[in-house]
This record gives structure tokens, C-alpha cells and sequence, in this order.
């Protein structure tokens, strides 16, 4: 199996809820030595990722995950996360039966940019349509193809090209790219429009 692809920025992964380290490593029964070594950190290191106040390679951040036995969203600050966008709005030529039809209606028309879902074939530059209204939205089910407005701090939203898992997960689906799984209550992400084709 491919290793886990993550879009990360290049600098060092800042670690959330420091003190939430400090606290699986005690009921684990792991002396901050002992964490170090399995991580592969010096012990001072990994006091200062504790602490707060260092950040960890993508590579050690998984270590570290799989060492106190939670997955990686747990400890990665959203924010840290850098999407890059999956699709791009697409506008058919002006005058087209296409452009017309779409002109009075909720649906958009998106061109994909990456393959984070060819096991369901939606592939790149293919073009797809979604119904972005609030009522198809709010009546999505789970394992619908979704479009997802990412909104971090500070920046424009970008979208992103998503399986729904209800209630609250949005999973990418290739062999190639897969990203970390969204979790929509920890992030700022949300549902925009369902894809109808």
C-alpha cells in the first residue's frame, strides 16, 4: 500500500493540545524518554513538543500518532493542514444550450483538477456538475461525492472534491493521493453542493 499522502506546509507541523501528548503518554505508561526514543526524537526535542513550542516532520508526527495509538488528525492543528484546491468552476461557453440551462438553476459546473476520487472515476479535467443548493445540501447522504469549501484563517476558501460519510467525515478515495480524512465539527470545512454528475 502507497504511504499516506498528506499536502502539508514545507515548514514543521505544529502539534495541538500539547498537553493531550503529555497525557497519552502517562496513561500509556511512557516516561518522556521512552517517547523520544520510540519516535525517534532526542528527549529534549520531544520536551519541546509537549511543550508546544516545536513543531515535528510530517514522518515523526505519524510515529508519534501511531506510538500513543491515535490517528494523526488527532494531533495536527487544522490550520497546519494546506489543501491544495481539487476543483476549479468551470463556465460553459457564453450562449450555449449548457450556459443557458445553468444560468437559472442551482447547478455549477467544476472542472476536477486532481484524482483524490478516480476509484469512483472522477478523474482529472473531467467536468462535473453539482447541485449547490442549501436543500441538497442539507439532504446528502452518506458515500454522496461532495464539494467541500475549505475556509482556514486568513485565506480564500478552496475546494475540495470529497466522499461524505455521515455524520461528519469527508474522505478522499484513490490509489494515488489519498489526503487525511476531514472531520467537519474540527475543521473549517463545509458541504457547498452535492455532485449530481
Amino acid at each position: 500500500m502507497p504511504p499516506l499522502e498528506v499536502f502539508v506546509f514545507l515548514s514543521n507541523i505544529r502539534v495541538m493540545e500539547t498537553s493531550r501528548i503529555k497525557r497519552l503518554r502517562l496513561e500509556r505508561g511512557l516516561t518522556l524518554a521512552d517517547l523520544a526514543e520510540k519516535v525517534g526524537l532526542s528527549e529534549g526535542h520531544m520536551s519541546r513538543v509537549e511543550a508546544g513550542t516545536r513543531g515535528l516532520r510530517f514522518a515523526k508526527l505519524d510515529r508519534l500518532a501511531r506510538t500513543l495509538g491515535v490517528p494523526v488528525t488527532d494531533l495536527v492543528a487544522a490550520e497546519e493542514v494546506a489543501f491544495t484546491p481539487d476543483l476549479e468552476a468551470y463556465h460553459p461557453p457564453k450562449g450555449s444550450v449548457v450556459a443557458k440551462a445553468l444560468a437559472s438553476s442551482t447547478q455549477r459546473m467544476f472542472r476536477v483538477l486532481s484524482g483524490v476520487l478516480s476509484e469512483l472515476d472522477l478523474r482529472e479535467n473531467a467536468l462535473i456538475v453539482a447541485d449547490m443548493d442549501e436543500k441538497a445540501v442539507k439532504a446528502v447522504g452518506s458515500g454522496s461525492v461532495v464539494i467541500v469549501s475549505m475556509a482556514p484563517k486568513e485565506s480564500d476558501p478552496v475546494l475540495l472534491l470529497r466522499q461524505f460519510i455521515a455524520p461528519y467525515l469527508l474522505i478522499t478515495n484513490s490509489r494515488e493521493q489519498n489526503s487525511l480524512p476531514i472531520h467537519m465539527l474540527m475543521t473549517p470545512a463545509k458541504i457547498a453542493g452535492v455532485v449530481i454528475l
